[in-house]
């Protein structure tokens, strides 16, 4: 384990470890708060966050029989190492610490909701702090965490958009297949349908002119 990184044990059997840039959270949070208790109530939610946004990912990893190896937490987001997975896993793996991310989001919003009527100023200075965190704060990690670029899930979650397209393609041929079977005909055939449909049209053209042009009888 390199210097920069502490030990905080092992979770069923997997190493789990913070990088030294989770303590700026302390900093960062004070800036929010300007109050020491707050800001420490915020920056244990904080870590909760990281952690539910890894156990996210670990949860679709066990799910999909894959082995998970490391849980390594920083400053505003974490790396579970894995076993290799297919390019569909990984979608499902990136988009699950989100997905865990928006359980927390949503659980906080009803907490939110049903403490508007209490009036007790302790449960404000509990419950204010880690609201904060567990819906803006919470929000706004789930953007970045989604971003296409560097160490985050982007790079694997939005792969998940040419793979529906291409889904939505392969289920739309065999209608059009079916509305216009000439389509995967090769030239050779095409072409000899194309004289035949002509051939046919002018004998038919050939008929109707025949028909116009025919004998009148008196009433």
């Amino acid at each position: 384990m390199e210097t920069n990184y502490w030990q905080l044990g092992t979770w069923r059997r997997v190493p789990v470890s913070m990088h030294w840039t989770v303590l700026i959270a302390f900093a960062w949070l004070y800036l929010f708060f300007f109050d020491l208790l707050a800001t420490a109530i915020a920056s244990a939610a904080f870590f909760v966050l990281l952690v539910a946004h890894e156990l996210g990912h670990v949860v679709v990893l066990r799910r999909r029989k894959i082995a998970v190896a490391s849980i390594e937490l920083f400053g505003i987001h974490g790396r579970t190492s894995h076993a290799w997975a297919s390019a569909t896993d990984e979608i499902r793996i990136a988009w699950g610490g989100v997905g865990a991310q928006m359980m927390v989001l949503l659980v906080a919003l009803a907490i939110g909701y049903a403490l508007e009527p209490v009036t007790i100023p302790i449960v404000w200075v509990i419950a204010g702090p880690i609201l904060f965190v567990f819906t803006k704060l919470n929000i706004f990690l789930m953007l970045i965490a989604l971003l296409p670029i560097g160490p985050f899930d982007g790079h694997s979650a939005w792969a998940v958009i040419p793979r529906l397209r291409n889904a939505i393609r392969r289920r739309r041929a065999p209608r059009a297949a079916a509305q216009f079977p000439e389509r995967d005909l090769p030239p050779e055939k095409l072409r000899e349908l194309e004289e035949s449909s002509t051939k046919a049209a002018a004998e038919l053209l050939e008929k109707l002119g025949k028909k116009a042009h025919g004998p009148k009888e008196d009433a």
